[in-house]
Protein backbone atom coordinates (compact mmCIF):
# COMPACT_ATOMS: atom_id res chain seq x y z
CA UNK A 1 0.00 0.00 0.00
CA UNK A 2 1.49 3.50 -0.91
CA UNK A 3 1.92 5.89 1.51
CA UNK A 4 -0.46 8.88 1.16
CA UNK A 5 -0.33 12.16 2.27
CA UNK A 6 -2.85 11.54 5.35
CA UNK A 7 -0.10 9.21 6.67
CA UNK A 8 3.40 11.15 6.36
CA UNK A 9 3.10 14.67 5.01
CA UNK A 10 7.12 16.16 5.61
CA UNK A 11 10.12 14.30 4.01
CA UNK A 12 13.47 16.12 4.39
CA UNK A 13 16.04 15.29 1.33
CA UNK A 14 19.50 15.76 2.29
CA UNK A 15 22.40 16.17 -0.06
CA UNK A 16 26.08 17.50 -0.13
CA UNK A 17 25.08 19.72 -3.76
CA UNK A 18 21.53 21.79 -4.51
CA UNK A 19 21.26 22.08 -8.18
CA UNK A 20 21.59 19.72 -11.12
CA UNK A 21 25.19 18.43 -11.02
CA UNK A 22 24.64 14.97 -12.16
CA UNK A 23 23.08 11.83 -11.92
CA UNK A 24 22.29 12.01 -8.24
CA UNK A 25 20.17 15.48 -8.59
CA UNK A 26 18.72 14.12 -11.27
CA UNK A 27 17.71 11.54 -9.13
CA UNK A 28 16.92 13.59 -5.80
CA UNK A 29 14.69 16.40 -8.42
CA UNK A 30 12.58 13.18 -9.61
CA UNK A 31 11.98 11.60 -6.15
CA UNK A 32 10.88 14.94 -4.78
CA UNK A 33 8.16 15.22 -7.19
CA UNK A 34 7.42 11.84 -6.81
CA UNK A 35 6.58 12.02 -3.43
CA UNK A 36 4.95 15.42 -3.98
CA UNK A 37 2.79 14.10 -6.12
CA UNK A 38 1.86 11.47 -3.22
CA UNK A 39 0.78 14.97 -0.95
CA UNK A 40 3.77 15.38 0.90
CA UNK A 41 5.49 18.38 1.62
CA UNK A 42 9.49 18.54 0.53
CA UNK A 43 12.44 20.01 2.29
CA UNK A 44 15.58 20.60 1.22
CA UNK A 45 19.14 20.85 3.06
CA UNK A 46 22.09 20.93 1.07
CA UNK A 47 26.02 21.79 2.05
CA UNK A 48 26.73 23.91 -0.78
CA UNK A 49 24.92 25.54 -3.82
CA UNK A 50 26.70 23.89 -7.06
CA UNK A 51 24.30 24.99 -9.47
CA UNK A 52 21.00 27.56 -8.91
CA UNK A 53 18.96 26.17 -11.14
CA UNK A 54 14.55 27.35 -10.36
CA UNK A 55 14.11 24.41 -11.68
CA UNK A 56 15.62 22.50 -9.32
CA UNK A 57 14.73 24.53 -6.40
CA UNK A 58 10.39 24.80 -6.93
CA UNK A 59 9.84 21.60 -5.59
CA UNK A 60 11.00 22.19 -1.88
CA UNK A 61 8.76 23.91 0.42
CA UNK A 62 11.69 24.97 1.67
CA UNK A 63 15.60 24.96 1.47
CA UNK A 64 18.42 25.71 3.63
CA UNK A 65 22.15 26.03 2.36
CA UNK A 66 24.94 25.47 5.24
CA UNK A 67 28.28 24.37 5.13
CA UNK A 68 28.93 24.66 8.64
CA UNK A 69 27.78 21.99 11.26
CA UNK A 70 24.93 22.99 14.05
CA UNK A 71 23.98 19.94 14.48
CA UNK A 72 21.56 21.21 17.43
CA UNK A 73 20.10 23.95 15.83
CA UNK A 74 19.61 21.60 12.61
CA UNK A 75 17.73 19.14 14.55
CA UNK A 76 15.46 21.94 16.35
CA UNK A 77 14.46 23.40 13.44
CA UNK A 78 12.94 20.35 11.54
CA UNK A 79 11.70 19.23 14.73
CA UNK A 80 9.63 22.86 14.63
CA UNK A 81 8.50 21.85 11.31
CA UNK A 82 7.11 18.45 12.22
CA UNK A 83 9.99 16.67 9.72
CA UNK A 84 8.67 12.61 9.48
CA UNK A 85 10.99 11.21 7.67
CA UNK A 86 14.62 12.00 6.52
CA UNK A 87 15.95 11.14 2.90
CA UNK A 88 19.77 11.06 2.94
CA UNK A 89 21.41 11.08 -0.56
CA UNK A 90 25.29 12.59 -0.31
CA UNK A 91 26.57 14.14 2.91
CA UNK A 92 29.69 14.28 4.85
CA UNK A 93 29.09 16.31 7.96
CA UNK A 94 28.96 12.94 10.91
CA UNK A 95 27.53 14.72 13.61
CA UNK A 96 24.59 16.38 11.99
CA UNK A 97 23.79 12.98 10.75
CA UNK A 98 23.90 11.06 14.60
CA UNK A 99 21.84 14.18 15.56
CA UNK A 100 19.59 13.51 12.87
CA UNK A 101 19.20 9.88 13.76
CA UNK A 102 18.53 10.50 17.15
CA UNK A 103 15.60 12.40 16.32
CA UNK A 104 14.19 11.20 13.39
CA UNK A 105 13.51 7.96 10.80
CA UNK A 106 16.53 8.31 8.49
CA UNK A 107 17.22 6.11 5.26
CA UNK A 108 19.95 6.22 2.29
CA UNK A 109 19.21 6.13 -1.02
CA UNK A 110 23.29 4.87 -1.85
CA UNK A 111 23.61 6.40 -5.21
CA UNK A 112 27.09 5.19 -6.11
CA UNK A 113 30.60 3.93 -3.99
CA UNK A 114 31.38 6.87 -2.11
CA UNK A 115 30.91 6.22 1.23
CA UNK A 116 33.17 3.06 1.19
CA UNK A 117 35.67 4.23 -1.31
CA UNK A 118 38.14 7.38 -0.60
CA UNK A 119 38.67 7.63 -4.29
CA UNK A 120 34.83 7.34 -4.73
CA UNK A 121 34.93 5.13 -7.60
CA UNK A 122 36.62 1.89 -6.87
CA UNK A 123 39.16 1.97 -8.91
CA UNK A 124 42.74 1.26 -8.42
CA UNK A 125 44.64 3.95 -9.99
CA UNK A 126 48.45 1.89 -9.90
CA UNK A 127 46.94 -0.96 -11.96
CA UNK A 128 43.98 0.30 -13.33
CA UNK A 129 41.38 -1.90 -13.14
CA UNK A 130 37.91 -1.43 -11.17
CA UNK A 131 38.58 -2.74 -6.99
CA UNK A 132 36.43 -5.26 -5.66
CA UNK A 133 38.03 -5.25 -2.15
CA UNK A 134 35.09 -3.78 1.02
CA UNK A 135 36.64 -0.97 2.89
CA UNK A 136 39.62 -1.25 4.58
CA UNK A 137 41.32 1.67 6.47
CA UNK A 138 44.96 1.08 5.81
CA UNK A 139 44.84 -0.43 2.44
CA UNK A 140 42.85 2.14 0.81
CA UNK A 141 44.84 4.95 2.30
CA UNK A 142 47.59 3.78 0.11
CA UNK A 143 45.46 3.28 -2.31
CA UNK A 144 43.93 6.90 -2.24
CA UNK A 145 47.47 8.72 -1.08
CA UNK A 146 44.77 10.27 0.70
CA UNK A 147 44.03 12.69 -1.74
CA UNK A 148 40.87 13.26 -4.03
CA UNK A 149 40.16 15.14 -7.00
CA UNK A 150 37.21 17.35 -7.49
CA UNK A 151 36.42 20.29 -9.70
CA UNK A 152 38.65 22.85 -7.81
CA UNK A 153 41.81 20.46 -7.59
CA UNK A 154 43.09 17.97 -5.61
CA UNK A 155 42.40 17.56 -1.83
CA UNK A 156 43.45 15.97 1.48
CA UNK A 157 41.35 13.03 2.50
CA UNK A 158 40.47 13.30 6.34
CA UNK A 159 40.46 9.62 6.97
CA UNK A 160 38.83 9.93 10.42
CA UNK A 161 35.87 11.77 8.93
CA UNK A 162 35.48 9.62 6.44
CA UNK A 163 35.41 6.50 9.24
CA UNK A 164 32.62 8.56 10.98
CA UNK A 165 30.44 9.33 8.19
CA UNK A 166 30.84 5.35 6.98
CA UNK A 167 29.88 4.38 10.09
CA UNK A 168 26.87 7.23 11.12
CA UNK A 169 25.72 6.22 7.21
CA UNK A 170 25.85 2.39 8.34
CA UNK A 171 23.55 3.32 11.67
CA UNK A 172 20.34 4.62 9.28
CA UNK A 173 17.21 2.68 9.33
CA UNK A 174 17.07 2.01 5.98
CA UNK A 175 18.82 1.78 2.84
CA UNK A 176 18.25 2.00 -1.04
CA UNK A 177 20.16 0.59 -3.76
CA UNK A 178 19.11 0.70 -7.69
CA UNK A 179 20.44 -2.80 -7.94
CA UNK A 180 21.48 -6.51 -7.18
CA UNK A 181 25.34 -5.25 -7.68
CA UNK A 182 25.13 -2.43 -5.44
CA UNK A 183 23.11 -4.32 -2.90
CA UNK A 184 25.80 -6.97 -2.85
CA UNK A 185 28.52 -3.81 -2.40
CA UNK A 186 26.69 -2.48 0.54
CA UNK A 187 26.91 -6.16 2.35
CA UNK A 188 30.47 -6.75 1.76
CA UNK A 189 31.03 -3.55 3.46
CA UNK A 190 29.36 -3.85 6.47
CA UNK A 191 25.74 -2.89 5.78
CA UNK A 192 22.73 -4.80 8.20
CA UNK A 193 21.22 -6.98 4.91
CA UNK A 194 18.00 -6.80 6.58
CA UNK A 195 17.97 -3.14 6.05
CA UNK A 196 18.89 -3.15 2.16
CA UNK A 197 16.05 -2.14 0.07
CA UNK A 198 16.05 -2.67 -4.18
CA UNK A 199 14.39 0.55 -5.29
CA UNK A 200 13.49 0.10 -8.78
CA UNK A 201 13.73 3.38 -10.80
CA UNK A 202 10.66 4.48 -13.07
CA UNK A 203 10.76 5.36 -16.28
CA UNK A 204 8.10 6.58 -18.41
CA UNK A 205 7.89 5.63 -22.25
CA UNK A 206 7.83 8.12 -24.61
CA UNK A 207 4.08 8.91 -25.93
CA UNK A 208 5.32 8.73 -29.52
CA UNK A 209 8.10 7.11 -30.32
CA UNK A 210 10.30 8.90 -32.43
CA UNK A 211 12.47 8.06 -35.15
CA UNK A 212 16.30 9.39 -35.12
CA UNK A 213 16.01 12.87 -37.13
CA UNK A 214 19.32 14.32 -39.27
CA UNK A 215 20.83 12.99 -42.05
CA UNK A 216 23.84 11.93 -40.50
CA UNK A 217 23.53 9.50 -37.70
CA UNK A 218 24.22 11.01 -34.20
CA UNK A 219 26.12 8.74 -31.54
CA UNK A 220 24.83 10.22 -28.24
CA UNK A 221 26.77 10.25 -24.69
CA UNK A 222 24.86 11.98 -21.61
CA UNK A 223 26.76 12.56 -18.13
CA UNK A 224 29.60 13.62 -16.18
CA UNK A 225 33.05 14.33 -18.45
CA UNK A 226 34.85 13.01 -15.70
CA UNK A 227 37.63 9.87 -16.25
CA UNK A 228 35.77 7.34 -14.40
CA UNK A 229 32.55 8.17 -17.33
CA UNK A 230 35.16 6.92 -20.19
CA UNK A 231 34.31 9.15 -22.38
CA UNK A 232 38.04 9.35 -23.44
CA UNK A 233 37.29 6.16 -24.64
CA UNK A 234 34.10 6.69 -26.87
CA UNK A 235 36.25 9.34 -28.31
CA UNK A 236 38.67 6.73 -29.31
CA UNK A 237 36.14 4.39 -30.43
CA UNK A 238 34.37 6.78 -32.29
CA UNK A 239 37.41 8.09 -34.49
CA UNK A 240 37.62 4.30 -35.76
CA UNK A 241 34.50 4.12 -37.14
CA UNK A 242 33.60 2.94 -40.83
CA UNK A 243 29.89 4.65 -40.88
CA UNK A 244 29.89 8.49 -41.11
CA UNK A 245 28.60 9.63 -38.01
CA UNK A 246 28.16 12.95 -35.32
CA UNK A 247 28.84 12.19 -31.97
CA UNK A 248 27.14 14.68 -29.40
CA UNK A 249 28.26 14.91 -25.82
CA UNK A 250 25.97 16.65 -23.26
CA UNK A 251 27.20 17.33 -19.91
CA UNK A 252 29.96 19.04 -17.74
CA UNK A 253 32.99 17.83 -15.68
CA UNK A 254 36.92 18.18 -14.78
CA UNK A 255 37.98 16.77 -18.29
CA UNK A 256 35.80 18.84 -20.45
CA UNK A 257 39.17 20.80 -21.59
CA UNK A 258 41.33 17.36 -22.09
CA UNK A 259 38.21 15.64 -23.78
CA UNK A 260 38.26 18.72 -26.24
CA UNK A 261 42.20 18.83 -26.59
CA UNK A 262 42.18 14.63 -27.61
CA UNK A 263 39.33 15.18 -30.37
CA UNK A 264 41.76 17.86 -32.10
CA UNK A 265 44.52 15.63 -31.40
CA UNK A 266 42.62 12.64 -33.24
CA UNK A 267 41.49 15.34 -36.08
CA UNK A 268 37.80 14.37 -35.19
CA UNK A 269 36.63 17.68 -33.74
CA UNK A 270 34.93 18.44 -36.88
CA UNK A 271 32.24 15.35 -35.90
CA UNK A 272 32.12 16.19 -31.92
CA UNK A 273 29.87 18.44 -30.54
CA UNK A 274 30.36 19.20 -26.64
CA UNK A 275 26.53 20.49 -25.50
CA UNK A 276 27.17 21.65 -21.84
CA UNK A 277 24.48 20.59 -19.51
CA UNK A 278 21.09 20.27 -20.04
CA UNK A 279 17.81 19.55 -17.68
CA UNK A 280 15.86 18.86 -20.20
CA UNK A 281 17.05 15.91 -22.74
CA UNK A 282 14.18 14.91 -25.08
CA UNK A 283 15.35 16.56 -27.93
CA UNK A 284 18.60 15.02 -27.34
CA UNK A 285 17.47 11.51 -27.10
CA UNK A 286 15.03 11.95 -29.97
CA UNK A 287 17.43 13.00 -32.22
CA UNK A 288 20.06 10.35 -31.77
CA UNK A 289 20.86 6.82 -33.58
CA UNK A 290 22.07 5.25 -30.73
CA UNK A 291 22.93 6.23 -27.06
CA UNK A 292 26.52 4.46 -25.38
CA UNK A 293 27.52 4.29 -21.86
CA UNK A 294 31.55 4.22 -22.13
CA UNK A 295 31.96 3.78 -18.12
CA UNK A 296 35.43 2.70 -16.82
CA UNK A 297 34.02 2.89 -13.42
CA UNK A 298 31.29 0.42 -11.71
CA UNK A 299 28.81 2.00 -12.72
CA UNK A 300 25.44 1.12 -9.65
CA UNK A 301 23.08 1.42 -12.24
CA UNK A 302 23.53 3.71 -15.52
CA UNK A 303 19.77 5.40 -15.25
CA UNK A 304 20.91 7.13 -18.37
CA UNK A 305 20.37 3.70 -19.97
CA UNK A 306 16.74 3.27 -19.15
CA UNK A 307 16.24 7.10 -19.98
CA UNK A 308 17.61 6.00 -23.47
CA UNK A 309 15.00 3.01 -23.25
CA UNK A 310 12.39 5.02 -22.87
CA UNK A 311 12.85 6.90 -26.09
CA UNK A 312 13.31 3.49 -27.94
CA UNK A 313 17.13 4.46 -28.39
CA UNK A 314 19.72 1.52 -28.65
CA UNK A 315 22.13 1.16 -25.75
CA UNK A 316 25.89 0.24 -25.92
CA UNK A 317 27.48 -0.02 -22.76
CA UNK A 318 30.90 -1.73 -21.37
CA UNK A 319 29.90 -4.44 -19.03
CA UNK A 320 30.73 -2.67 -15.62
CA UNK A 321 29.03 -2.96 -12.50
CA UNK A 322 25.29 -3.19 -12.33
CA UNK A 323 24.74 -2.12 -16.01
CA UNK A 324 24.20 -5.74 -16.88
CA UNK A 325 21.08 -5.81 -14.43
CA UNK A 326 18.94 -4.20 -17.33
CA UNK A 327 21.34 -4.27 -20.20
CA UNK A 328 21.25 -8.01 -22.22
CA UNK A 329 23.54 -8.20 -24.81
CA UNK A 330 21.84 -9.10 -28.17
CA UNK A 331 18.43 -8.93 -26.84
CA UNK A 332 17.91 -5.11 -26.03
CA UNK A 333 21.42 -3.69 -27.05
CA UNK A 334 24.96 -4.34 -26.96
CA UNK A 335 27.49 -5.00 -23.96
CA UNK A 336 31.32 -4.74 -24.34
CA UNK A 337 34.13 -5.93 -22.56
CA UNK A 338 35.38 -3.38 -19.86
CA UNK A 339 38.06 -1.04 -21.72
CA UNK A 340 37.89 -3.04 -25.26
CA UNK A 341 37.68 0.25 -27.73
CA UNK A 342 37.86 -1.89 -30.54
CA UNK A 343 34.93 -3.96 -29.60
CA UNK A 344 32.92 -0.85 -28.96
CA UNK A 345 33.82 0.52 -31.96
CA UNK A 346 32.23 -2.56 -33.99
CA UNK A 347 29.32 -2.16 -31.67
CA UNK A 348 28.84 1.18 -32.84
CA UNK A 349 29.22 0.30 -36.59
CA UNK A 350 26.89 -2.99 -36.19
CA UNK A 351 24.69 -0.53 -35.35
CA UNK A 352 24.99 2.47 -37.68
CA UNK A 353 24.97 0.09 -40.59
CA UNK A 354 21.81 -2.15 -39.38
CA UNK A 355 18.35 -0.81 -39.04
CA UNK A 356 17.04 -3.39 -38.91
CA UNK A 357 19.25 -4.60 -35.78
CA UNK A 358 18.62 -1.14 -34.17
CA UNK A 359 15.01 -1.13 -34.42
CA UNK A 360 14.22 -4.58 -33.22
CA UNK A 361 16.80 -3.51 -30.44
CA UNK A 362 14.50 -0.24 -29.89
CA UNK A 363 11.56 -2.49 -29.66
CA UNK A 364 13.39 -4.51 -26.99
CA UNK A 365 14.50 -1.69 -24.74
CA UNK A 366 10.86 -0.33 -24.81
CA UNK A 367 8.86 -3.46 -23.64
CA UNK A 368 12.13 -3.51 -20.41
CA UNK A 369 11.13 -0.36 -19.28
CA UNK A 370 7.56 -1.32 -19.53
CA UNK A 371 7.70 -4.36 -17.85
CA UNK A 372 10.65 -4.17 -15.49
CA UNK A 373 10.61 -0.01 -14.67
CA UNK A 374 7.20 1.00 -14.46
CA UNK A 375 5.36 3.24 -12.04
CA UNK A 376 3.80 0.69 -9.88
CA UNK A 377 6.97 -1.24 -9.34
CA UNK A 378 8.57 1.99 -8.50
CA UNK A 379 5.98 2.75 -6.25
CA UNK A 380 5.77 -0.42 -4.40
CA UNK A 381 9.50 -0.62 -3.89
CA UNK A 382 10.26 2.92 -2.27
CA UNK A 383 6.83 3.63 -0.37
CA UNK A 384 5.99 0.21 1.04
CA UNK A 385 9.61 -0.15 2.87
CA UNK A 386 9.26 3.73 4.13
CA UNK A 387 5.32 2.60 5.28
CA UNK A 388 6.94 0.19 7.09
CA UNK A 389 9.86 2.09 8.37
CA UNK A 390 7.17 4.97 9.87
CA UNK A 391 4.62 2.01 11.21
CA UNK A 392 7.47 0.60 13.03
CA UNK A 393 8.75 3.62 14.21
CA UNK A 394 5.43 4.93 15.63
CA UNK A 395 4.58 1.92 17.23
CA UNK A 396 7.57 1.75 19.33
CA UNK A 397 7.00 5.47 20.70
Amino acid sequence: MMTTGADFMRVLMINSNRGFVGGVERMIHKLSMEFIDQGWEVYGFFENTANIDNEFDRVFTEIITSSGSNPEGIVQHYKKLHIDLVFIHKFTDPAVLIKLQAHFPTVVLVHDHEYYCLRRHKYFPFKRINCSLPFNSIYCSVCSMLMQKRSDGWHRINLGKSVQVLNSIRDCDLFFVISDFMKRNLIANGFDEHKINIMLPHQEPAAELEAPSGSVPIVLYVGQLIRGKGVDLLIKAFRELRHPAILRIVGRGNDEEYLQRLCEELGISHRVQFAGWMSDLTDEYNSAALVCVPSRWQEPFGLVGIEAFAKARTVIAFDVGGISQWLKHGKNGLLVRAGNISGFTKAIDSILGSPQKAQSYAGAAVETVKECYNRDLHNQTLFDPLNNLIKQKRSNR
